[in-house]
């Protein structure tokens, strides 16, 4: 629930052209308990940091939360919630708007919408699609197939809820691309992207899930649509990006696809398959092994970063052997 509320506040606030909001992954890193907040806003590479705690006995909620200055560590904002468990909504509104006024963020009417927007009014659905998301995050097929069914029982709660369709569409397409490439895995990932625009026509995820399934199909022209309009919803979407760069690269594309994978890399330094992918890309564009060396040792520092957070994971673990390959260390 804790890192429901914190996704959401970086969901809204990311979508503020004029400001920068570390990822999601970065974010939830196992950061150590010696280090203060100056040190991990310094790690981060970000000027404020927002820091909060919630907890929960039965309906009632206590939610705290403050911003602070990195240079100095001084607070620019704090305060604290005792709400019912049904204001959790509200109270991620209050904070999005009080980090806006502490930072004097001028906002277009879009991002005022963006930051307001509430995608569900059903705490116990969005307690689900919560549950989803940790799931999908965990990239395996028992987590795909995991996160569908928590997205599922959100939509049961409530059947207006765009985003758990969009993730519906999400875990459909990886089960295509990476467990079972059947033509009712790639159906269903369409169906449910289509739904999720036609409840939220806005939602940037929702562009980009349906550019994803639409590439699937090798619909590309409608997919290349589909991804433009996610970026121009939400500029810094890593999906809309690095989903783009895929199809660009599926076409054989692959100076596009190079682009667009940096691109996700700006957005999500952290993430390592745009960089390795990006690998694969240059040399599609005809480089020599030797020129796209540095970006391949690098990708392999984020994967080996990775995994010391997260040892199982398993895409990391492959991703990382074949570029241990290509560096030429076979034992390793």
């Amino acid at each position: 629930f804790c890192e429901g509320i914190a996704e959401e506040l970086i969901n809204g606030l990311g979508r503020i052209h004029n400001l920068r909001v570390a990822s999601r992954t970065s974010s939830f890193k196992n950061w150590s308990d010696d280090l203060d907040i100056r040190e991990i806003g310094v790690q981060l590479g970000v000027s404020t940091v927002l820091e909060g705690s919630v907890r929960k006995a039965g309906n009632q909620l206590r939610v705290a939360a403050q911003l602070i200055n990195v240079e100095d560590g001084y607070r620019l904002w704090s305060d604290r919630f005792d709400r019912t468990l049904e204001d959790v909504f509200a109270i991620q509104d209050e904070i999005a708007e009080n980090i806006v006024k502490a930072l004097e963020v001028t906002l277009s009417p879009r991002e005022r919408r963006a930051i307001q927007n509430v995608a569900t009014q059903d705490v116990e659905a969005y307690d689900f699609y919560l549950r989803g998301r940790k799931q999908f995050y965990l990239m395996s097929r028992r987590s795909y197939e995991a996160a569908r069914q928590m997205y599922q029982r959100a939509i049961e709660l409530d059947p207006g809820y765009s985003l758990a369709y969009a993730g519906i569409a999400d875990c459909c397409s990886f089960l295509y691309m990476y467990a079972e490439s059947t033509a009712e895995n790639r159906r269903l990932a369409v169906e449910a992207s289509q739904k999720a625009l036609e409840l939220d026509p806005d939602l940037g995820e929702a562009h980009a899930s349906r550019g994803l399934a639409l590439s699937l199909s090798e619909d590309y022209e409608e997919a290349e649509r589909e991804f433009q309009e996610a970026i121009k919803l939400n500029p810094r979407l890593f999906e809309a990006y690095y989903f783009y760069a895929r199809s660009c690269y599926a076409r054989g594309e692959y100076s596009k696809a190079a682009q667009l994978f940096e691109q996700a890399s700006d957005v999500r330094p952290e993430d390592y398959q745009a960089p390795i992918l990006l690998v694969q890309a240059l040399i599609g564009m005809g480089l020599s092994a030797e020129r796209v060396r540095p970006t391949l040792e690098r990708a392999l520092e984020i994967i080996e970063e990775t995994l010391e957070a997260n040892p199982a994971d398993s895409r990391a673990l492959y991703l990382g052997a074949g570029a241990i390959q290509d560096l030429g260390d076979s034992d390793k």
